[in-house]
C-alpha cells in the first residue's frame, strides 16, 4: 500500500486548524488537547483556530526523540 504525500505551503505564517492537522498528521482532538494544556498557542477568528507555523515546528523540535540538537541547530 502506497502512502500519499502531504503538501502544505511551508511559507505560510499562520495555519488553520485543518492545515495544522494535515501538516502534523494528527486529529482535531489532539490539537484541542495541546491548546487546552497550553502546549500550543492559538488565535481564534470566529470558530476557527489558527496556529503559528513556527510554533508548530518548535513543538516538533522540542519533542524530538533523537537528534534534538540537530533540529535546534537547523532552526538558527
Amino acid at each position: 500500500m502506497e502512502k500519499s504525500a502531504r503538501i502544505v505551503n511551508v511559507a505560510k505564517i499562520w495555519m488553520s486548524q485543518k492545515e495544522a492537522q494535515k501538516y502534523l498528521g494528527v486529529s482535531k482532538d489532539w490539537l484541542k488537547d495541546r491548546r487546552e494544556n497550553g502546549t500550543l498557542h492559538y488565535s481564534l477568528v470566529g470558530n476557527t483556530a489558527f496556529y503559528l507555523k513556527a510554533e508548530i515546528d518548535n513543538l516538533i523540535c522540542r519533542n524530538a526523540v533523537t537528534g534534538k540538537g540537530l533540529f535546534l541547530k537547523a532552526k538558527r
